[in-house]
């Protein structure tokens, strides 16, 4: 059996501190294709799983590979995972294909196109409300909003709900940061909690339907012959949200950073809007936001040459691969002349198999309008102080980054 080089498991959160090792990953990427790690939770250790032909085998099958317990390397309370486990994120096939098949439809091609003109009227909003400051909290002030107000339209939830809903938000995803959590928890209890909102959200809008938004589509459809309870519409509506936003909210805010950091690919972006698209698809795989997604073994099995028993964990480390140079030739190099269709084949930002996410181009349609937004009206960007790291070694994004600006030919 191998083990981790290290002194402590690569994802304790102390490696985690300026965001996700990449040197360390590096190294035992060099040195291993699987190692075992130990850890402080119920099973005592991971398999941490870091070639891209490794993870893409233990990806395409469900039936050996579950996710039915969950993405994170911590374990679910029983409670909680019962609960989780009608989501389409602890879903395998063919449960999932039936519940990815209700929310499929809304980010389809022809779809996104027709929502292009609401989010360019919030986009158009964002940057207005910060331009004449000559300043902002780039995170809070900016990279928010847009996928937020995307996810509220879509669902049709009123703005007045922003309130509760973001700072859930970040509970759930970074309970391990005590700025938004006291301990993991606090974050299990806000994850059941939001589930509550959102069925009694349901609950609401079956007594008084509302405009034809993707929740009228939901309590509408059936699956078996049956529509959703109220609970699994919480679970959906929970999966959704927390998805469509932490993307774009950490992948914005880090391109703004690396083109701070390369004046010359600013430079090169800002004089060929046009490289725009290369430039979101650079982003996604130099800085992608969700570092690993765990599988439990069903079966004792063979991978990379070593025997994995039935009931592992086994931990795909996404972040192994948009840095690997068998998939990327300079692959620490923030290059954003890149062929895209290239990067976007190589790279596992997005994970692979039947749990890719989604939402995946809605992601890539939020960056790109916000990108041009940013860079046909911010001139002379420079950060006012270093970013604040949120603690996570499962998302890698900043909770502020103060940046000054001067206000650009309009």
């Amino acid at each position: 059996m191998t083990t981790c080089p290290f002194s402590s498991s690569l994802l304790h959160l102390d490696n985690f501190t300026h965001g996700t090792p990449r040197e360390a990953i590096a190294q035992l990427r060099a040195e291993q294709r699987i190692a075992w790690q130990e850890d402080e939770f119920a099973a005592g250790g991971h398999w941490l799983v870091l070639h891209k032909p490794d993870i893409d085998a233990v990806l395409r099958d469900p039936a050996t590979f579950s996710s039915s317990y969950g993405p994170l390397l911590e374990d679910f309370p029983e409670e909680l995972l019962a609960l989780q486990r009608q989501a389409m994120t602890f879903l395998d096939p063919p449960e999932h294909r039936s519940r990815r098949a209700l929310v499929d439809y809304a980010f389809r091609p022809g779809v996104l196109e027709a929502r292009r003109a609401m989010m360019q009227a919030k986009v158009s909003a964002i940057i207005d409300a910060i331009i004449d400051r000559g300043e902002c909290e780039f995170v809070s002030d900016v990279a928010m909003h847009l996928p937020i107000h995307v996810m509220f339209t879509l669902l049709g939830v009123p703005e007045e709900d922003y309130a509760y809903l973001v700072p859930t938000i970040n509970t759930v995803t970074l309970a391990n940061d005590p700025d938004y959590a006291g301990s993991r928890e606090e974050g299990w209890t806000a994850s059941a909690q939001m589930v509550g909102w959102a069925a009694s959200f349901a609950s609401k809008r079956r007594q008084q339907p509302a405009a034809n938004d993707m929740t009228n589509e939901l309590l509408s459809a059936e699956i078996d012959g049956r529509r959703l309870s109220d609970e699994e519409y919480g679970v959906i509506f929970q999966g959704l949200m927390i998805g469509g936003t932490e993307t774009t909210r950490n992948t914005l805010s880090w391109l703004v950073y690396e083109l701070i950091h390369h004046p010359r690919q600013l430079a090169l972006l800002q004089a060929n809007p046009d490289l725009v698209p290369a430039a979101v698809e650079e982003i996604l795989r130099y800085r992608n936001t969700v570092v690993y997604t765990r599988r439990t073994a069903m079966r004792d099995v063979e991978l990379a040459g070593e025997q994995i028993k039935q009931g592992s964990k086994v931990v795909c480390l996404l972040a192994s691969v948009n840095r690997d140079p068998a998939c990327f030739d300079n692959p620490d190099s923030f290059d954003i002349t890149r062929d895209p269709a290239q990067t976007r084949r190589q790279m596992r930002t997005f994970g692979f198999g039947v749990h890719v996410c989604p939402g995946q181009h809605q992601a890539r349609m939020n960056l790109d309008m916000m990108t041009r937004e940013i860079l046909a009206r911010m001139d002379d960007l420079r950060l006012l102080e270093e970013p604040t790291h949120f603690r996570s070694n499962f998302m890698d994004g900043f909770k502020r980054m103060p940046l000054a600006f001067t206000r650009g030919g309009e």
